[in-house]
């Protein structure tokens, strides 16, 4: 089974398949390759959930390497009892954690699109990133089977803090976003709402936990992510590189069109985003 996502104009669409359910075999690729033939799309689109030395199989097969859409490396937390899993992680985030639990911070299991939008818009001032709007964060939350925020809130004003949204599928929880206002650092909300995350997953009898990107193995100061790798590295868990995003075309007239109207929509919404 593979999900698989079409885009296009017409009769002139490209395919993507995310990492996730397709299996990480040469055979299974092939066919999917196959099947977009014979749809007649221009372009396919991978990203197997395998180990890089995959990239192989996949030049093999035609395809080239190409900038990645999901993380292409990751932790992945086991979980435990919540007392088990606590004293797993690197003296920092415990630290922090129980300050924030001493302070009284107050998280709340929710489906709060719009405070978590609002928590983000936060970090992509400070980041200068651009993240989803509320609407794509109320989209995962209505149609994903399971999917919550983790809202940490001030403990005398009830003024929220940070946000996390969590998702769980097949034992395995995911972070997919999240977001500070970066306001009272003292009390450690982030903590806090990243904690009530992977204890609320690993109470509901999920294995592991994937913080969902992290820099690649010795990544310098200077790469965009080094912050929230040091934040996710004391959660402790395992470095997961996977295979990476790959693209074969398939119809080189329709791959070139689709390529014009990809960066078209590409600078309007730049322009959207640079007015609003």
């Amino acid at each position: 089974m593979a999900s698989i996502q079409l885009r296009g104009l017409g009769q002139l669409r490209e395919a993507y398949v995310p990492r996730g359910p397709v299996p990480a075999t040469a055979e299974a690729v092939r066919s999917l390759v196959e099947w977009a033939r014979e749809r007649k799309i221009a372009r396919l689109q991978v990203e197997p959930e395998a180990p890089p030395d995959f990239g192989g199989e996949m030049k093999a097969i035609g395809f080239t390497v190409i900038a990645p859409t999901q993380p292409a490396h990751t932790r992945i937390v086991k979980l435990m009892p919540p007392d088990q899993l606590l004293a797993s992680f690197h003296h920092g985030r415990r630290y922090n954690i129980r300050a924030g639990l001493r302070r009284g911070v107050i998280v709340e299991e929710d489906v709060d699109a719009a405070e978590l939008a609002r928590q983000s818009t936060a970090v992509e001032r400070r980041e200068s990133i651009n993240l989803p709007d509320r609407r794509y964060y109320e989209s995962l939350l209505k149609l994903l089977p399971w999917c919550r925020t983790y809202v940490a809130r001030h403990p005398q004003t009830n003024e929220a803090l940070a946000a996390v949204l969590v998702a769980r599928h097949a034992g395995r929880g995911y972070s997919l976003f999240a977001g500070r206002s970066g306001r009272h650092p003292e009390l450690m909300a982030n903590d806090l709402a990243w904690w009530a995350a992977l204890k609320g997953c690993a109470e509901a009898g999920c294995r592991d936990f994937d913080l969902w990107g992290v820099p690649p193995p010795g990544a310098g100061r200077d790469h965009p992510w080094h912050g929230l790798g040091f934040f996710k590295s004391e959660f402790n868990g395992e470095e997961v590189a996977y295979a990476g995003a790959w693209e074969i075309t398939l119809s080189g007239t329709g791959a070139r069109l689709l390529g014009i109207e990809k960066s078209a929509r590409r600078r309007v919404r730049k322009m959207v985003h640079n007015i609003s």
